[in-house]
């Protein structure tokens, strides 16, 4: 597992780096939390506290780590309000594996049911959403340059992508998060 950018990308999807050198990263499935928690760890990264905040109804890790902060910053994770600032990571980050970061914070994998011609299709579909265009771009280009078929879903609120091709099942084994992968587990694909 290439940690660090597997993080980069959940960071860049539900988490919050100021200017003061902290990261905030939110969640509202302990589970999760405890998992990320273990990858910090594992990648050397410094964990200031974890606690629940009762206001926000949200586990929150805090770190400070300046290796990390500044790994973030030089692959597109700006300080501050973030959505619409966000850039594509270098070239030097896997773009795999900063996708199904991204995908654990601001992603889902979701059973899609379609029925033609009399007949009832089942299949998986994993999707990611993003203020930003440019890093939206970024994700169709990179999941095509590693053979993995992709679309577009521009919605008003935001930019889509969608994986419903079999290639979704390519990616289900990088998710870390345990809801996703409940969701895999339990779905029919009708493909395979």
């Amino acid at each position: 597992m290439k940690t660090w950018d597997y993080l980069c990308g959940l960071v860049a999807a539900d988490g919050h780096i100021d200017e003061n050198g902290y990261i905030t990263i939110s969640q509202k499935d302990k589970r999760f939390v405890e998992k990320i928690v273990e990858l910090l760890k594992d990648a050397g990264v410094q964990i200031r506290s974890v606690f629940y905040d009762k206001e926000a109804g949200v586990w929150k890790i805090k770190v400070k780590d300046y290796p990390f902060y500044h790994y973030l910053v030089s692959n597109g994770v700006p300080p501050g309000r973030k959505a619409h600032r966000i850039k594509p990571p270098s070239s030097a980050v896997d773009p795999l594996w900063y996708i199904a970061g991204f995908i654990d914070g601001d992603g889902w994998v979701e059973q899609v049911v379609k029925k033609a011609k009399g007949r009832t299709y089942y299949y998986i579909r994993i999707g990611l959403k993003t203020k930003s265009r440019d890093l939206r771009d970024w994700v169709l280009q990179a999941l095509a340059g590693l053979g993995i078929r992709a679309h577009k879903a521009d919605k008003k609120d935001g930019y889509e992508v969608h994986i419903d091709s079999a290639d979704a099942w390519r990616i289900i084994p990088l998710l870390q998060n345990p809801s996703h992968l409940e969701k895999a587990r339990s779905a029919r694909d009708d493909r395979l």
